[in-house]
């Protein structure tokens, strides 16, 4: 089985962006000397994160099945 990037590389990509994600969303904790802006960016990319995941594991999966 050769790497195929449309399957293999999909499926990596989604990885890191989900274990990124779970990095961020771990530590996010709103507490002295944080600020508002920063706590809701880290909020947001956490979410982007996971939902770019999500969308690389689908594409992996589409691109699989017309293998």
């Amino acid at each position: 089985m050769k790497f195929n990037f449309h399957v293999h590389g999909l499926w990596i990509i989604g990885t890191i962006c989900l274990l990124l994600g779970s990095m961020i969303a771990g530590n996010i904790a709103y507490v002295e000397g944080t600020t508002t802006t920063s706590y809701i960016l880290s909020l947001l990319i956490t979410f982007i994160l996971l939902l770019s995941a999500g969308v690389f594991w689908i594409s992996a999966a589409v691109n699989a099945k017309t293998e």
